[in-house]
């Protein structure tokens, strides 16, 4: 016989608080290493023995953005704990399905909402739901809706780090009722993390993104211009005036499109501001069998002459041609630019919170550098979404060759969680 009772002490308030909630549908929205894969494990194992239809069996689902997410963070967690616990279970790996004696689980992803098929539930769980696009966490969520009617005291809950004003914002504040529950932890509950941990948080996030990833609030991350962070205005101002250092490598982050092709021209320093953007170039196709590129190179090398180059290209770039000959990393490396690029090019999001964070403080931009500024101010994301707009065929050019130079020197470094209690 499996003890369910519940020992408050071995949870945090906000993890109780949401383990022991009485209503139909229940968030718990928190910072990274608050305690999220602990208490949706234990909710799931709590559900799964105490909420049963009539023949006294629970059926519920649990669903992931991957049944990669879901291998990693639910079921292998979820078997060796219901293990120590001494139950015997059976487990499908072709159908994701769990069955003990207490019931049934079966695992979704979140990605294929389309394919979430099954009958009378008892629970239904989502694990990191505000990850995965609007149009998928409604077409789920709705489905579950329809799903509760396998008892009498069916549970929907939803645990996630809060990505914006994404769909968890809805069910529980858009759409508030006297059903639904939302509680928030923050990384600072989870008493077990190391000091560390936290201060590598606050120095890797700007503001906005820390009250989301160590606060568990929600902050208004998507519908904001991309670069949200940059200001030309006030003490903090990115905009003010610096020069050409010539004991200094020249640096250049530049975006290839043909026309046009543009390179912010920019110095890295040890102390704060550590990066100063001084010029910039812009060049658009002039036809025939010119290899922008190429002018691009010595352009920059005419105008600071004598020095190391550096660039920063697309890391598509290795691929992608704008001459018939050679590959954009081709034509830099021969006109003697080193090559700072990833193999791969990064994910947007993290790029764009590198430069994010950087505009807090260390990064200030020359006047004479209208193009970037301008970029800079008026990119936009995608409305309800994290991904960059690029409709405006006079935006993003040299915002995109900033990213790909900040996140190479000053990436975003995901804390890994590891054995830290999440």
């Amino acid at each position: 016989m499996i003890d369910i009772r519940l020992n408050r002490s071995q949870f945090y308030p906000a993890q109780w608080k949401f383990l022991t909630s009485k209503k139909s549908i229940n968030g718990y929205v928190g910072g990274l290493g608050s305690g999220k894969t602990h208490i949706f494990l234990r909710k799931t194992l709590y559900n799964h023995l105490t909420r049963t239809n009539k023949e006294g069996i629970s059926n519920g689902w649990i669903i992931y953005p991957t049944y990669d997410l879901a291998e990693e963070l639910f079921i292998q967690p979820f078997l060796d704990m219901i293990s120590r616990l001494g139950m015997e279970y059976d487990y499908n790996i072709a159908k994701h399905r769990i069955v003990t004696a207490a019931g049934m689980i079966k695992v979704y992803q979140l990605q294929k909402p389309q394919r979430i098929v099954g009958a009378e539930l008892t629970y239904i769980g989502y694990d990191e739901f505000d990850i995965e696009s609007w149009k998928n966490c409604d077409m789920a969520f709705k489905k579950s809706i329809g799903r509760m009617r396998g008892s009498e005291d069916c549970e929907i809950y939803i645990v996630t780090t809060p990505e914006g004003y994404h769909y968890t914002h809805k069910i529980f504040v858009d759409d508030a009722n006297e059903d639904r529950y939302l509680v928030h932890g923050k990384t600072t509950d989870n008493t077990a993390l190391p000091e560390s941990y936290i201060r590598l948080l606050e120095n890797t996030y700007d503001s906005s993104l820390l009250k989301a990833y160590r606060d568990g609030e929600f902050t208004n991350i998507t519908n904001l211009n991309t670069y949200y962070q940059f200001t030309r205005t006030g003490d903090n101002s990115n905009v003010r005036k610096n020069t050409y250092n010539p004991k200094l490598p020249v640096r250049l982050s530049c975006d290839h499109n043909v026309s046009p092709t543009t390179g912010a021209i920019f110095q890295t320093y040890n102390e704060s501001p550590y990066v100063r953007v001084f010029d910039e170039v812009e060049l658009h196709h002039g036809g025939g069998s010119e290899i922008i590129t190429e002018r691009l190179a010595q352009e920059v090398k005419g105008r600071y002459p004598n020095n190391k180059y550096i660039a920063y290209p697309d890391p598509s770039g290795k691929a992608r041609h704008t001459s018939s000959l050679h590959t954009d990393h081709d034509i830099l490396l021969r006109a003697g630019f080193q090559l700072k690029v990833k193999p791969v090019s990064p994910r947007i999001t993290d790029s764009v919170n590198a430069v994010n964070k950087i505009c807090e403080g260390n990064l200030i931009i020359d006047p004479s550098c209208k193009g970037l500024i301008t970029d800079l101010e008026q990119t936009v994301n995608k409305p309800g979404t994290r991904e960059i707009d690029k409709s405006n065929k006079e935006r993003t050019h040299f915002s995109d060759g900033l990213r790909y130079a900040i996140d190479f020197e000053y990436p975003i470094i995901k804390p890994l969680m590891g054995s830290i209690p999440r």
